[in-house]
């Protein structure tokens, strides 16, 4: 086993916009914090995996394209090989806005990533998990599950020092809300440089978001709400707690109302999930032999016969998703096992539940560690699974009104069966 990390900030303008909020009306006012881009490449002499996780809201897939290419182009990597993820913070600029970046995004991006693959050396892996209780909440139907478990991949130098750490684990980076004008990396930043700090500055900890469609942080100002018995409101009006709907939609709080967060808030969450992924660190026995494989498909989101298509696509969608038409949409999905572990990628924002479902069916199948990413390799925004789509809800109308399938994650999980079974571990 090979190993090459890297890290590099990038260097986005103040004054530029700030993604992941409709209501904002400013643009940055200046930097609370760096954002920054983490690579690690592994190899494992057959085949060569990099996964590269950037401190934005989202990538476009045609970006992802092109940090592929300027990548390929000056390597021995394979375009297949590359995953690129966001950790979904909604304090950065765009990463498509070419006039938001002091150095051009992709150039940022494809250099880190160079940077990392000359930098290989002999290491040693492992993979642990565990889980993260009651700092997180579904917010569109507040009693529902959320997908607590943080997933770890180690990575140590052959003398066993640390060089990376991959953490997983479901949360919108919200902390921060719509009336926050700083650029930041909310709480997924500042668990990365947490982490970075307990286990030395030459070591990377990536952040790969997990299922967090419908999960936001449950701040001490949430919990404030729901404990004094305020009437609250989900997101998009779904439901309501603690009175009646229309109590609730004149006196009551939204659960979508990220004002007022604070950067104390952001810390304190992630201090809670760096100390579990620490906890899980420890206990991870490293090896250097493990196998690595990586399997690279599309997936149709087009509409089927029986769904309505919208009569037009909102200009909104067409700056979100260049390309986006009432025509078949082909979504990528990325899988990569090391030793007994597999992780996939889906382009956008995806539930909980399809996170829960994905890992019972790994652990059924024998793996051990199951670890699901979303805003991988590209967004097409929310891919609710199907049942959802009968409730509707903010999460659900995005899909309708881009004309993404209600049945998308049905043929997702078709798609990855054969994959799974395939490389069940012996």
């Amino acid at each position: 086993m090979q190993a090459g990390v890297a890290k590099q900030k990038l260097s986005p303008k103040i004054g530029s916009g700030l993604m992941g909020y409709g209501n904002r009306i400013s643009a940055s006012t200046g930097v609370h914090d760096d954002l920054y881009i983490r690579v690690v490449v592994l190899d494992d002499g057959k085949n060569k995996s990099v996964f590269c996780s950037i401190e934005v809201c989202y990538l476009r897939a045609p970006q992802v394209h092109e940090i592929r290419d300027y990548v390929t182009r000056q390597s021995d990597l394979l375009a297949e090989n590359i995953f690129i993820t966001t950790t979904h913070t909604h304090s950065a600029p765009a990463a498509h806005d070419i006039s938001a970046w002091n150095v051009p995004f992709v150039e940022s991006i494809g250099s880190t990533i160079l940077e990392a693959n000359e930098a290989m050396q002999s290491a040693k892996i492992g993979v642990g998990g565990g889980l993260l209780l009651g700092y997180s909440i579904n917010r569109r139907w507040l009693d529902r599950p959320v997908d607590p478990a943080v997933g770890v991949i180690r990575v140590d130098t052959i003398e066993g020092k640390p060089m990376a750490v991959i953490g997983n684990f479901a949360c919108h980076a919200v902390v921060m809300g719509y009336d926050n004008f700083l650029i930041s990396g909310d709480w997924p930043g500042y668990a990365s440089r947490n982490l970075e700090e307990m286990l030395g500055e030459d070591c990377v900890a990536i952040f790969m978001q997990g299922g967090a469609g419908d999960v936001n942080p449950l701040t001490e100002t949430v919990q404030e709400h729901l404990t004094n018995g305020d009437p609250v409101i989900t997101i998009g009006e779904l439901t309501s707690y603690y009175g009646d709907k229309e109590m609730a939609l004149s006196e009551g709080w939204n659960i979508e109302d990220r004002a007022g967060g604070t950067f104390a808030e952001c810390e304190a969450l992630a201090r809670a999930y760096s100390a579990e992924v620490q906890r899980i660190w420890r206990r991870i026995k490293t090896v250097a032999d493990s196998q690595i494989w990586s399997e690279h498909i599309m997936v149709d989101a087009g509409l089927s016969d029986d769904e309505a298509k919208p009569e037009t696509i909102p200009d909104f969608f067409k700056q979100l998703i260049p390309g986006i038409s009432n025509e078949a949409l082909r979504l990528e999905i990325m899988l990569i096992g090391i030793g007994n572990t597999v992780i996939v990628g889906q382009p956008g924002e995806s539930f909980s539940e399809t996170s829960l479902d994905f890992r019972k069916v790994c652990q059924q199948l024998g793996y051990d560690y199951a670890m699901f990413v979303t805003y991988a390799n590209g967004s097409y925004g929310y891919l609710p699974p199907e049942n959802a789509f009968s409730e509707g809800g903010y999460e659900v109308d995005w899909p309708l009104a881009i004309g993404i399938s209600r049945y998308t994650q049905a043929r997702i999980q078709t798609a990855i069966m054969p994959i799974l079974k395939k490389h069940i571990p012996k």
